[in-house]
């Protein structure tokens, strides 16, 4: 064989090489089977619903539906923890208010006088 780029020996003897290929040919029958395994393993994949819950659209429409639910769920419970903290202050400042909580030293209330 040359080094040369574009032998045109080369060429012929790939070009002659190709002579007498057929185009392959199935067996017999074979897209009959081949058509009843594909019905068969779309009878075994859970029916209609399962079919219809693998489309990307109605896939992708749900996930954004329970994504969207589930934030909305978050910020309620976060804002329910704000007024539920902001009640238990109030609630804590009444009780004070109302019982006067502080202590008073027992010592601090008679001065001596040297």
């Amino acid at each position: 064989m040359s080094t040369k780029p574009n032998n045109p020996r080369e060429i012929d003897e790939v070009l002659n090489s190709l002579e007498g290929i057929q185009r392959a040919k199935a067996p017999a029958f074979f897209y009959t089977r081949l058509r009843g395994r594909m019905e068969r393993e779309l009878e075994n994949t859970g029916g209609p619903l399962v079919r219809l819950l693998t489309r990307p659209a109605l896939a992708l429409s749900l996930a954004a539906i329970v994504l969207i639910l589930n934030t909305t769920t978050i910020m309620e419970m976060w804002q329910d923890e704000k007024k539920v903290s902001l009640e238990n202050t109030q609630a804590q400042q009444l009780l004070a208010s109302d019982y006067a909580l502080g202590t008073y030293p027992v010592y601090d209330e008679t001065p001596v006088t040297p």
